[in-house]
């Protein structure tokens, strides 16, 4: 029944088998948490982040469920993230949706409390650890009686999280079970809240850590200080405008990465792109999501969150959107050797006699396809040609070498990229000895953002393959506190996950 490998199908089947046991519920409140680089009101008025250009969160709510749209920061901590995402859920107003326009009436007015987590190494911290004018959360929803709605122990939520939109909900929730102390006194200094939350669902989070952040680093290894420049020249374009102007918030004012008084485009991009700077110091401190999505930062959310809560329900979707990497010359691998602009006539005509070289041009250059593997000519003209170039060029960059994996046909063009370098991109030894007995799975395979083995769950130890569930009645006992993973979608990359397809087709089953 649930031994599918495609955990869609899984999903699917259970659904069918819950609706028969336990009565449909639609008080409670479905929690929407985007992942690394998201956002909340569609962008341009027009791109949902749980959609694309359908609106996930109208169709629930039309059918009589109701949403929430969480827009905690894009690029930041999980730690920023999860005090956001605990105030916007207890500010008790919400951003809605205009009835006649159909748009999001968004709001700027939730203030925001870090605590004194930055205090510890005030080189590493933000300029300032309270921010205000942030965005509503926006509640997409036809019944009234939500309105003003908190969080609290009888108002319950479901949390349905992309990427890394599953690690912050779980450091938030280990802070609602265990408090922070004199980290948050303000926020979470009452334990044992953990049953706020019924139940946590995650698609395509890096539970283990993901690689991409290796390709990252490797990409850049030699040209930091102008990634650096880089960054700081978008930054200053995302953020020059208010919170309320702006197309794309970044949402890090509290690092000074914003306008200041009387400060002109030109002054903010200098002061941004110095050293030390804002961005020097937002990417330098371990504070970020780029950390905070590493082995090494996902290794150190475990030791923070321990253990998941035995008061709420887990289930976890894996994808991946590769194929293996071709061992034979493809046709147009072929076809490329034979179009070469030198001919192996002319080649061997310069340095053989004639009558030793009749049969060349009939053999061709396609002999290269016979005693040469074709990754390790991809290998040679990666390294040896296209990586020298743009070094010559004065781009000192890394090209990813050819590894495992390739992306799928289908996958979204931005996610090209990535799914090939990550198909390569091996595991340091300090990262295989920080997984230890995690260390399962195929860590090349990927949805383009993320390993698929990191999607299962972050500790082998407490995650469950969803086929041993031994029986649909979720009121009876011994189903919280573990991850119940569904399996592995091998036809959706990160993107599809969350409904922003490119070619529908690819995810099958009528999903």
């Amino acid at each position: 029944m649930l031994d599918n490998p495609d955990g869609l199908v899984n999903l699917r089947n259970l659904a069918r088998e819950v609706e028969n046991i336990l009565p449909e519920n639609k008080t409670v409140p479905i929690v929407l948490v985007p992942g690394f680089s998201g956002w909340g009101a569609p962008l341009f008025g027009a791109l949902n982040y749980f959609g694309g250009v359908r609106d996930i969160p109208k169709i629930l709510a039309d059918a009589g469920y109701t949403v929430i749209i969480s827009p905690v920061a894009p690029i930041s901590s999980n730690w920023e993230r999860a005090c956001e995402l605990y105030r916007q859920l207890t500010f008790g107003k919400f951003s809605t949706v205009n009835p006649t326009t159909g748009m999001v009436d968004e709001v700027h007015d939730v203030d925001v409390d870090y605590g004194t987590y930055f205090d510890a190494n005030p080189e590493a911290a933000p300029e300032q650890t309270t921010t205000t004018g942030r965005r509503r959360a926006i509640l997409v929803s036809n019944s009234p009686s939500f309105q003003n709605w908190t969080w609290k122990r009888n108002h319950k939520v479901h949390f349905v999280c992309h990427s890394q939109g599953g690690n912050t909900v779980r450091y938030l929730i280990s802070l609602m079970e265990r408090g922070a102390g004199t980290l948050h006194p303000r926020y979470f200094s009452e334990p044992g809240r953990d049953d706020w939350t019924i139940s946590v669902t995650t698609l395509g989070t890096p539970h283990k850590g993901t690689t991409i952040i290796n390709a990252f680093y490797n990409f850049l290894s030699q040209s930091k200080e102008q990634a650096i420049k880089l960054f700081a020249r978008l930054f200053a374009a995302a953020s020059f405008y208010p919170p309320d102007k702006r197309a794309y918030d970044l949402q890090l004012d509290h690092w000074g990465i914003r306008k200041k008084a009387d400060e002109t485009f030109d002054d903010m991009r200098k002061r941004l792109e110095s050293d030390p700077g804002p961005v020097w110091k937002w990417l330098n401190s371990n504070k970020t999501a780029l950390y905070d999505n590493s082995i090494e930062g996902v290794h150190d959310l475990a030791v923070k969150a321990g253990n998941p809560s035995t008061q709420v329900y887990y289930f976890t979707f894996s994808f991946h959107a590769t194929v293996p990497f071709p061992e034979r010359w493809p046709q147009w691998g072929r076809d490329a050797i034979a179009s070469f602009p030198t001919k192996i006539g002319d080649f061997f005509g310069a340095i053989l006699p004639n009558w030793m070289i009749r049969w060349v041009p009939n053999v061709g250059w396609i002999v290269v396809t016979n005693i040469t593997q074709f990754r390790r000519f991809v290998t040679w003209v990666t390294q040896a040609i296209l990586t020298r170039l743009l070094q010559e060029l004065d781009y000192n960059i890394e090209l990813p070498l050819p590894g495992k994996y390739i992306p799928r046909k289908d996958v979204i063009p931005i996610f090209l990229p990535s799914v090939y370098a990550m198909g390569g991109q091996d595991l340091t030894q300090d990262q295989i000895n920080l997984l230890g007995p995690n260390l399962v799975g195929d860590w090349y395979q990927n949805d383009g953002i993320v390993n698929t083995a990191s999607m299962h769950g972050p500790d082998e130890s407490v995650t469950k393959n969803i086929s041993t569930l031994p029986d649909f009645d979720f009121s009876k006992p011994g189903k919280r506190g573990c991850y119940w993973h569904f399996g592995v979608n091998d036809r959706m990359d990160h993107a599809d996950e969350i409904g922003v397809f490119i070619e529908e087709s690819t995810v099958g089953g009528g999903f």
